[in-house]
């Protein structure tokens, strides 16, 4: 029996005794565990799977394959989605694919995401990421003994989103040197509008439109990192290569983990609480 036919059967029987998405998705455990990292069980990459679907109920609009990679890339962070644990640390977003016409899930690492990224490759001493309003005393030059830059905040200025005027990064690493880099505001929104997440009517949608100045301090450090300013490690190079993307899930052998699952989840899995209910169409076939 095909691998699709076989999950249609299994979800029609998950429906006759009542099931849940959580059993809906326990048939999928042996593919989670052949990719799954060390530390992380299937188990657990369910409920958070669960959860985040849960908490953001677009997500069922998403094929089945998109959204269960960007789980599996969250987990092989070690960085949970943000509806699950309320950190920042990563997304998993619908967006509209003009191309196929169809929803699917985007992973976005979050800024404390970024930096915990940066921490754990163990060569930076200190990091730090700042936003600077119109009003704020900021300047910085550069000179034989160095970089030198002075920030003081006006506390009395309007420090919305609407007044940003730049954000800059600071970072000492462990072999002395020093990573300054800064993006103005202008900057910062074309690539907002470029690669944000969006509706399919083109709307920004995600942590860009909820946790501006935060998105902006996360894309500052990406920049410094894109131009060989802060050091690189395999977990961080996979992180920004799967930012704002749907990752591709490879197995053992190099083929896509996902490319046989169901592209939706089944009509009959409720959206707000993941149990199967009743499908309307076999209750009137029953009724007549």
């Amino acid at each position: 029996m095909g691998a699709i036919a076989k999950a249609q059967q299994q979800q029609v029987e998950a429906k006759r005794q009542g099931g849940t998405f959580g059993d809906y998705m326990k048939q999928f455990a042996p593919q989670f565990k052949a990719v799954m990292p060390k530390g992380f069980t299937p188990e657990r990459l369910i409920q958070m799977a669960a959860t985040a679907r849960q908490r953001t109920p677009k997500l069922a609009e998403c094929d089945m394959g998109s959204f269960l990679s960007c789980c599996l890339q969250c987990a092989s962070l070690g960085l949970e989605p943000s509806a699950v644990d309320g950190l920042g640390r990563a997304y998993i977003l619908p967006r509209w694919n003009g191309k196929t016409r169809r929803q699917e899930a985007t992973f976005l690492l979050g800024k404390n995401g970024m930096l915990e990224l940066v921490q754990r490759s163990g060569k930076v001493s200190s990091i730090r990421t700042q936003c600077v309003y119109n009003g704020d005393d900021f300047d910085f030059s550069e000179d034989e003994a160095g970089l030198h830059f002075h920030f003081k905040p006006d506390f009395g200025a309007d420090h919305s989103p609407e007044c940003l005027k730049l954000v800059y990064l600071s970072c000492r690493l462990n072999d002395g040197g020093n990573v300054f880099v800064y993006m103005s505001k202008r900057e910062l929104d074309k690539l907002r509008d470029d690669h944000a997440a969006k509706d399919r009517n083109g709307k920004v949608i995600g942590p860009w439109t909820t946790d501006y100045e935060a998105m902006c301090e996360k894309t500052v450090i990406r920049h410094a990192f894109s131009r060989g300013m802060l050091p690189r490690s395999v977990e961080i190079a996979k992180a920004i290569a799967s930012d704002e993307t749907t990752p591709i899930v490879l197995d053992e052998d190099g083929y896509e983990v996902f490319t046989k699952i169901p592209e939706a989840i089944p009509a009959n899995v409720d959206a707000e609480t993941g149990e199967v209910v009743e499908d309307a169409a076999e209750e009137k076939e029953e009724q007549a």
